[in-house]
Parts: structure tokens; sequence; C-alpha cells
């Protein structure tokens, strides 16, 4: 059994630092191997301190449930290929489709993730990222904003819910909502 969070403070400031971090990544303009690593790291734990607060119901649904809107774009390759690296030519960049994902689906994506790819158009400035978890692969690949994911790592680490309802359904299981 998975040992749960009895104080998230200690989490949600470690979210609150990482907000502040890749925000200052916005401004930056050069790319080396050692920063392409943090900011992976950057993003890779922070949405997996956001899933273990939501798990251990220390996030409100509010938050939890919010959907982003992201940008998807379709593959096109061949879906039993071994290939793991991500190629350009296997997804159509030039159409993508807007689509909305919560924060939960968010983290999911992440934490499974299959490519992961900074979104850098000119080669300096840091738009997003590109990732899809190992399932979504070959369906598609999502973009979501630098801007999107410092919002969500500062709405988690702000949140402090109040309270929480617990009821019976009629089918006997309980339904808990946070707030």
């Amino acid at each position: 059994m998975a040992k749960m969070i009895h104080d998230s403070s200690y989490w949600k400031d470690d979210l609150l630092k990482l907000a502040q971090s890749l925000e200052k990544r916005i401004l930056q303009t050069r790319w080396g191997g050692k920063n392409l690593f943090v900011v992976e790291k950057e993003i890779f734990l922070g949405f997996y301190a956001i899933r273990k607060l939501i798990e251990s119901k220390k996030v409100s649904d509010s938050v939890s449930k919010r959907k982003y809107e992201l940008r998807e774009f379709t593959y096109s390759g061949d879906p039993n290929s071994l290939i793991t690296h991500i190629r350009e030519a296997e997804y159509d960049l030039t159409s993508g489709k807007t689509v909305w994902l919560s924060t939960v689906d968010l983290c999911n994506q992440f934490i499974h993730s299959h490519h992961f790819v900074l979104f850098l158009p000119d080669g300096k400035h840091l738009v997003g990222f590109f990732f899809c978890s190992d399932r979504k692969r070959t369906s598609g690949i999502y973009l979501i904003t630098i801007f999107d994911v410092v919002s969500i790592y500062r709405s988690v680490g702000f949140n402090y819910p109040a309270s929480m309802h617990m009821e019976r359904l009629p089918n006997g299981k309980f339904f808990n909502s946070i707030e």
C-alpha cells in the first residue's frame, strides 16, 4: 500500500518553486544538454507530485478536474514500428486540432510518456512541450504551452482544500468531493 501525503505544504512549495524556475525559462535563449535535462526533470517531477497530491486528496476537485486547451497532432506513421524516438514526419504538425485535457489526464500523459520534446520554434525560445503517453503515441501527440504548465503548477501549489464531503451512492460505493 502506497504511503499517502500527510503534510502537502512541502510538495506544494516545491511545485511553486518549479513554476518559478520554468517561468524563467521563457526568457532563456541558450539550450545545452544540461538545460534540456533540467527542464525535463522539472516537468516530470512536477506532474508526478501533482498526481500524488491528487491521489492523496490534497487538491480540490475543481483544480484536479480543470481542463486545459491543447493542440493534438495526428499520428500517420506505422503503429507497429519499434522505433522509440520521435520522428517529426510521423505527426502532421501543420494541422492540429483543439482538445481539452484535465489536470489528472495531463499527469498521466506525462508520467507514462513515450515522447517528450521541448518546442523551441526558433531554436531559442521555449514555447511549450510536445508529449504523449505510450498508449497515445500511435494516435497523436499533444502540445501544451509552458504558460499552461506554470499555471497548473501554481494552481495546485496554492490550493489547500477546506472541506471533504462523502456520500454513499445507491450502488453502495462511496463518492468523495473535495473543495
